[in-house]
């Protein structure tokens, strides 16, 4: 696949992908925002990657849930998801996807699936539920491997199944790992052939359980080489292809001229603290599922009150990070995963130690 046939894939393709990802802002990014709520850390797997395996049961209630969705409405057609832990595991789930759906948001889901049955997928869908996000990071036993249980990847399958037979929209996450790499091109032809709209591609942070494999994060020559075989795939099949956790990937997009400057499509990079927040079961909120900094607990000051004035997130949203993202021509497309920042030096506004695109100016 040519350079040039890539860059025209992804301007064919740039209207579907708006439509569904940035509410027609010409922006690689959802906006006004993603708030996204782990509703609980009780989960039926196991995973090495996961990043809130911490034991701590405290779950917010059902009502303290309800006005944390009232004040996510306040922000504007948001995209609200559910996730964990295993969001299935939680007793009121259906309720709160139904609150969530009585206002003007997208409300999604991010479940490993294993949970789901045809009555299951047909309750989430009444709720009110737009799409289910899958976990997939292997095919077969490379799934039950990475995931913990054996018969994990058969009973993903079956959850799939179900919710394409009850109308409920899917799209697959995978984690992008150097344990899980020769997987990738195998996960990518299963979602084309399901006809599947989207997988996110997550790059491993090294947070919770995840510290114990760090070695398998991509090295930055490494994911360079992830970025070419994305960019190359891309052409190849209908299924659109989405780094996460990898805000250099449209820096790259623009470095090596796949997408131009007057194709009216922007980018905001990480959006950690400025689009996105992240809220733990016991209230915490954060920039991001992998960046336990707290900016502030929605059982102490209001949500809207914590995301307009958390000094946290002014700082994320003024870009104010350091290093050789300070000085990046790229700041304001990319400006760096600040996870990854803060999981490597303890500081979310640290320069990005994977990427190289600063140094090739």
């Amino acid at each position: 696949m040519s350079l040039e046939e890539i860059k025209s894939w992804i301007t064919l393709h740039k209207e579907e992908i708006f439509a569904n990802d940035a509410v027609g802002t010409g922006c690689f990014s959802y906006l006004p925002g993603e708030v996204i709520w782990a509703v609980t850390k009780r989960c039926n797997l196991w995973c090495k990657h996961c990043s809130i395996s911490e034991e701590d049961p405290e779950e917010l209630s059902t009502e303290e849930g309800f006005g944390l969705i009232e004040d996510a409405a306040k922000l504007g057609p948001v995209k609200f998801g559910f996730t964990g832990g295993e969001p299935l595991l939680r007793e009121d789930i259906y309720d709160l996807i139904e609150y969530a759906a009585s206002f003007d948001m997208q409300v999604v889901m991010a479940t490993n699936g294993t949970l789901i049955t045809n009555d299951v997928a047909k309750s989430l869908k009444k709720a009110g539920l737009e799409r289910a996000a899958i976990s997939i990071d292997g095919i077969g036993t490379a799934h039950d491997d990475f995931r913990g249980v054996h018969g994990v990847f058969d009973a993903v399958l079956r959850g799939m199944r179900a919710c394409e037979e009850e109308g409920l929209a899917v799209q697959l996450f995978t984690m992008v790992t150097r344990y899980n790499y020769a997987e990738i091109a195998k996960i990518i032809k299963l979602a084309d052939d399901l006809k599947l709209w989207r997988i996110y591609l997550i790059y491993l942070i090294a947070m919770g359980r995840g510290k114990e494999i760090a070695e398998a994060c991509l090295s930055t020559d490494e994911n360079m080489r992830f970025f070419d075989y994305v960019a190359g795939k891309q052409g190849e099949v209908k299924v659109w292809l989405k780094p996460i956790c990898n805000p250099q990937y449209w820096a790259y997009l623009k470095h090596e001229g796949l997408v131009d400057h007057d194709s009216g499509i922007t980018f905001t990079g990480c959006t950690a603290g400025i689009t996105r927040f992240h809220i733990f079961p016991n209230g915490d909120v954060t920039p991001c599922a992998y960046l336990p900094a707290k900016a502030g607990n929605i059982r102490e000051k209001s949500f809207l009150e914590i995301v307009r004035n958390s000094e946290m997130f002014k700082a994320l949203r003024a870009r104010n990070v350091k290093g050789q993202c300070a000085t990046c021509s790229y700041k304001r497309i990319c400006g760096g995963c600040r996870s990854r920042a803060y999981a490597i030096f303890g500081d979310y506004l640290a320069d990005d130690p994977i990427c190289s695109l600063g140094m090739k100016q």
